[in-house]
């Protein structure tokens, strides 16, 4: 009966509704799903049926939404709402099992879409449940999913540098001709191929990840002088040898002098040791990049010449390098994000040209993860654009909403990536709903391994062992 009511609504909701509505599209009041914990109702003119629920402030406060779909597919899952107070992310699941989350940007009302849920023929509850909490949510909407396109795949294997080095190239050409059909197998590792989450990793599939993931965070100046030290260079320089790709993030300290709180040289106290975290440090990249703030300028270019130096030690063994400086950007909590993307847009291509241009590092692949649009820097900057997606345990959801959504950044001509990943995405869902992420990499510790022992805490051995040995993953033994 309500799922009659609401086809019978659709063309006036259209006139109501913050988006277009599809003729297939299916409106589901909020008010009249099954609500749980402290959730409110509340009379608001701007909903489509007059109602709205919220706020979602406590963990047991969910809404329990029944659906009926007519046929197995993939369906995009529309939900309008406003935030309370800014901005807010919550999550969603379906019978039980999660499949992401949405955000809503403002204190107006708009259509937060999580595309291409899979769901099979019948009858199905969505579950709205809390992140952040605090909105109000008017409907969800129920509609069709378009399927993702060959075309989203034919990228042109040309990298923005046109002075790269050969072996750059050649790893760029090898990724983008697998690009739709395999993903690559990857897992941060700072002692690489010797490391306890590779070795759990082995344990359990007798497999190798193809690409490693390591950290220039302890090259730089700043905390070198308070005594940490690296050799993320010598295992990247293993790892090439045998055979494997390299993928460096960096975690950037911010100039020491920025630090908010006193520097403890003995026990490494979170102003230092954390010294990337926005919390941590006063830093005003803005003020940097509007030639304001000398000082902190002359900080972050000493910063860029130790990292070149040892980038500089991987172009001339001929180690190729997935380069992904500045991630997660747009989250606001590491330094190089807090002043919004204007200021991180001028870092990105800052930093581009003191490597290429400055230094003449030309054996990087750029790859872009600030994790929203407004943020991209451009495509004259990007090689490959990056998500990072931490699932709830045991979630093998393979991240197909985020994936459409990133085609977008760039009109489908840059490839995409699972730059980060806590649980390890299920390969027959990627292939399923064609979110085929050029390679996932697994981060470190409680995420792989307790003690050395593979851990199923966030990805069960056996889903562990199918992803790893199924023809559709490289792993480092497939390589060429």
């Amino acid at each position: 009966m309500m799922k009659e009511r609401c086809m019978l609504a659709a063309a006036a909701l259209a006139l109501t509704l913050p988006c277009a509505m599809a003729e297939e599209a299916v409106v589901y009041e909020a008010e009249s799903a099954s609500l749980h914990g402290k959730i409110a109702v509340s009379a608001d003119a701007g909903a489509s049926g007059g109602k709205v629920i919220g706020r979602f402030e406590n963990d047991a406060d969910t809404a329990d939404f029944s659906i009926s779909v007519p046929q197995a597919g993939a369906y995009d899952l529309t939900f309008v709402c406003k935030g309370i107070g800014g901005g807010k992310t919550n999550k969603v699941k379906v019978d039980g099992q999660p499949q992401g989350e949405f955000t809503c940007a403002g204190e107006e009302f708009e259509c937060c879409t999580l595309r291409g849920v899979l769901l099979e023929a019948g009858e199905h509850t969505v579950t709205v449940y809390k992140s952040w909490g605090w909105i109000w949510l008017d409907c969800l909407m129920v509609t069709p999913a378009q399927e993702i396109a060959d075309s989203a795949f034919d990228v042109e294997p040309a990298l923005v540098d046109a002075d790269a080095t050969q072996e750059a190239r050649d790893l760029f050409a090898y990724l983008c001709e697998g690009y739709g059909e395999v993903t690559l197998a990857g897992q941060h590792c700072d002692l690489g191929y010797d490391g306890p989450e590779t070795q759990a990793i082995y344990a359990v599939t007798g497999k190798y990840p193809a690409i490693i993931g390591l950290d220039m965070m302890d090259y730089s100046p700043q905390r070198q002088a308070l005594g940490a030290r690296s050799t993320a260079t010598d295992v990247a320089l293993d790892v090439h040898e045998r055979g494997g790709i390299v993928t460096f993030c960096w975690h950037w300290n911010a100039p020491t002098d920025t630090l908010i709180e006193p520097i403890d040289r003995d026990t490494g106290s979170p102003s230092w040791w954390g010294g990337f975290y926005t919390r941590n440090t006063s830093f005003d990249i803005a003020a940097v990049m509007d030639g304001k703030d000398p000082e902190g300028k002359a900080a972050i270019d000493a910063d860029i010449a130790a990292i070149a130096g040892q980038l500089g030690r991987l172009q001339d063994a001929g180690v190729p390098v997935l380069w992904r400086p500045l991630h997660e950007a747009s989250g606001g909590w590491f330094w190089w994000g807090a002043k919004g993307p204007d200021a991180c847009r001028k870092l990105w291509v800052y930093l581009y040209e003191q490597l290429t241009d400055v230094y003449g590092i030309h054996n990087l692949i750029w790859v872009w993860n600030g994790q929203n649009a407004d943020w991209y820097p451009g495509d004259a900057y990007v090689d490959i654009i990056g998500q990072d997606i931490y699932a709830d345990k045991h979630a093998y959801m393979p991240g197909n909403a985020l994936f459409n959504e990133i085609l977008d950044y760039s009109g489908g001509k840059k490839p995409i990536a699972l730059t980060e990943n806590g649980v390890v995405p299920d390969i027959e869902l990627m292939r399923r709903t064609r979110a085929m992420w050029m390679w996932f990499n697994t981060w470190s510790g409680g995420f792989v391994h307790t003690n050395g022992q593979y851990s199923e805490a966030y990805t069960e051995a056996e889903l562990l062992n199918k992803v790893y040995n199924s023809e559709y993953v490289i792993t480092l033994d497939e390589l060429p």
